[in-house]
């Protein structure tokens, strides 16, 4: 503060060269300087108006003085109040001279409140950004265009207390100084680089003083200055735990990828609404026979069993849904070359931290040989059944701890009991008495550990109803352990009724007898033949008595083929044709009903057609290449007719002699059936017709049958 002690004149002069001052006049005619100012004039600074020194005015000077500074306070503090705030002025007193004696003071006060102010808010600006910086986990460094430090950050001076070196013995100090040089020769490229006016980002390693290795990111921004770079500002910042967590990461994906790649089922990760493929592992593309590059760009609809897409849908919603929690199925896949395989299929899905899903996982197991093993089975099974079937067998098991029998339907049908399984004792009443002692024998056989039989029993059971039957059972024990702990653990087998077995071999035991009886009255038959033929043509005797007795042969075949029940008279003319099998359908024409003939007449017509096509053969409608022969026969009413004519062959006429083929045509035949033959030797070609009651030529059965007319080919 300065005051100016004067006349008003000399005031007014000098408020008028200094605008913005406060000026004030004291009329006390003595100088008053601020406490700087105040010893200098009070130790002799001014004259009094005598030139003596002016020794009595100093406690008058120091009144005014006081009085002044009490007016300047309340002045301030009534501009204050006004003003609402306080208000701040310099104020500067000057002494007035004259004649070498002060004679007054002068003062001047200038406003500087917003200058105050504006040193207060850049200094409150000041404290706000050391605030921000100090706590930003950041560290800020100011450098000038020589790299010198100009000003670092709270963060960046703790980490330079960890490299050894305190913040205050940085300012002023090169990079170079205080950084090592591994670290210095990364920065320094950037430095120079931001230096010529470029702002560069990049990463650094750097070791601290305990050999930790740490991650920086540093970004450079260069400070501008009337156009002109004038140095740079630092941000970095400390990156080290998330470049852990990035190889962390990383190591994690390495990882999973390798687990995921290398296994041996498997694996596959879809979106969850459309099923596109996201990733495929190897195990993957080898089951099903696509390259990734393929599998890429298909769902995994499109590789899924037609059968099997829209069943596999809904559980995947309901699992995307989250209203299930995994999907497991077993499902065909359609591989590249268009076969199926089997895969069991466990879906996961993997979802964010709001719980939205963001893909499907899976894993792939190839089950196809276990299936196709199954199927295999399966089939086996049907196979097996089918046997069982076709042979009329049922399977059985005997459990000999818990003595139950078991078997299938089959077999419960054998034995009458329609339970699962049943006791043996229950089953054993069944057996017929005489056959108790011979099944018991078979199974304690069977289940003998030191010498098992396998058994194979024939024995008679006794029905509900009274019936009695006949059964056969095949059986095999099975073993577990050795020496004296061997033991039987199961048994079983086959059973099949063989009733009617037993039935056909008790009517092959009569029919033995029969035979027996048959061959006695056969021989005679062939002495006749042989007798005749010699009487009748000694000279080829050997050649007419053997086809004789292949004719003869022919029809005892097919009475042992049919067990002496009858002959079926189509099969009877085409064995007797055999000879000229090739010409029937064409040149010999065949057709009748189905009938079969009685033993008897069997015999004798076939010995007939033998001698028919003999002759025919020889000189009639067969030994020329144009000639016809015509074989029918039928029943009308009870009446069996049965034909032989000749066509469009040579000129036949009746024999001269009687000889023994036309006595079997005709007298045989007639005798064997009790009918009537009418036998001509036209000159168109021989006629052979047979006449008789059909009772007497036909089975009883094929008599009673009403005719069904065929055509007989060879």
């Amino acid at each position: 503060m300065t005051l100016f002690v004067g006349q008003a004149g000399s005031l007014k002069t000098y408020a008028s060269q200094a605008a913005g001052l406060a000026v004030v006049a004291i009329t006390a005619g003595v100088l008053i300087s601020w406490w700087g100012e105040l010893p200098s004039l009070l130790r002799g600074g001014s004259t009094g108006i005598d030139g003596s020194p002016v020794q009595a005015v100093w406690w008058t000077i120091g009144l005014a003085v006081l009085l002044v500074v009490a007016l300047a306070l309340l002045l301030g503090w009534i501009i204050a109040r006004l003003a609402g705030h306080a208000a701040r002025a310099h104020v500067c007193f000057k002494p007035e001279w004259r004649d070498g004696k002060v004679v007054g003071a002068v003062g001047a006060s200038i406003n500087n409140t917003r200058l105050k102010r504006a040193e207060a808010a850049l200094r409150q600006s000041e404290r706000q950004l050391r605030l921000v910086t100090d706590n930003a986990p950041v560290g800020i460094v100011h450098c000038d265009t020589e790299l010198r430090y100009k000003f670092i950050n709270r963060y960046h001076a703790q980490r330079l207390k960890v490299l050894g070196v305190s913040p205050d013995e940085v300012i002023g100090k090169r990079i170079s100084e205080v950084i090592d040089d591994k670290l210095f020769a990364i920065v320094e490229p950037y430095a120079r680089e931001c230096l010529a006016g470029k702002a560069v980002e990049f990463e650094a390693e750097a070791s601290n003083r305990i050999g930790e290795l740490q991650f920086l990111h540093l970004r450079f921004e260069p400070e501008w200055k009337n156009g002109k770079v004038v140095g740079l500002v630092s941000a970095g910042t400390d990156i080290t735990r998330l470049k852990c967590a990035e190889a962390a990461l990383r190591e994690s994906e390495a990882t999973f990828r390798a687990m995921f790649e290398i296994s041996s089922v498997g694996k596959i990760e879809v979106e969850p609404e459309s099923g596109r493929f996201l990733r495929v592992n190897a195990a993957m593309r080898k089951f099903v026979g696509y390259t990734e590059a393929e599998l890429l760009a298909r769902t995994v609809y499109d590789i899924t069993h037609p059968d099997e897409r829209d069943r596999d849908r809904e559980p995947l919603r309901r699992l995307v849904a989250g209203e299930s929690d995994v999907f497991d199925v077993e499902k065909r896949y359609i591989r590249k070359d268009g076969n199926a395989v089997w895969a069991r299929v466990t879906v996961n899905v993997i979802r964010d931290g709001s719980g939205r899903p963001l893909r499907n996982t899976a894993v792939i197991q190839d089950i196809n040989a276990r299936k196709q093993a199954e199927q295999a089975l399966l089939a086996s099974n049907d196979r097996l059944q089918i046997a069982l079937d076709a042979a009329q067998l049922g399977s059985w098991q005997y459990d000999p701890f818990r003595r139950v029998f078991s078997g299938d339907t089959r077999c419960q049908k054998i034995f009458d009991f329609s339970k699962d399984e049943a006791a043996i004792e229950e089953v054993m009443k069944q057996v017929h008495p005489d056959d108790v002692e011979k099944v018991l024998g078979a199974i304690e056989a069977s289940l003998d550990p030191v010498d098992p039989k396998r058994s194979a029993t024939e024995f008679r059971l006794r029905r509900a109803d009274g019936e009695v039957r006949w059964v056969e059972t095949l059986g095999l024990a099975y073993f577990e352990g050795k020496g004296r702990e061997r033991q039987a653990v199961g048994f079983g087998g086959t059973a099949q009724d063989i009733t009617e077995r037993k039935e056909r071999e008790e009517k092959e035991h009569l029919l033995m007898r029969e035979i027996n009886h048959r061959a006695k009255n056969m021989l005679s038959v062939v002495h006749s033949i042989a007798q005749q033929t010699a009487t009748q043509n000694p000279k080829n005797f050997v050649e007419s008595f053997s086809e004789r007795i292949q004719a003869l042969s022919a029809n005892q075949d097919l009475l042992v083929r049919n067990e002496w029940q009858g002959v079926d008279l189509g099969d009877l003319v085409n064995a007797q044709l055999a000879p000229f099998a090739g010409l029937i359908g064409s040149r010999i024409v065949v057709h009748g009903p189905k009938l079969c003939l009685k033993p008897a007449s069997a015999q004798a017509i076939g010995l007939a057609l033998h001698e028919l096509a003999t002759n025919a053969g020889k000189y009639g409608s067969l030994s020329a290449d144009t000639g016809q022969v015509y074989v029918y026969w039928g029943t009308v009413g009870d009446t069996f007719t049965m034909s032989w004519t000749e066509r469009d062959g040579p000129s036949v006429s009746a024999p001269k002699r009687r000889g023994f083929g036309t006595v079997v045509m005709e007298a045989m035949v007639e005798r064997s059936v009790d009918g009537k033959v009418d036998h001509d030797y036209a000159l168109s070609g021989v006629t052979w017709r047979l006449t008789c009651p059909a009772a007497n030529a036909l089975e009883h059965r094929e008599h009673e049958k009403r005719p069904r007319v065929r055509m007989l080919r060879a």
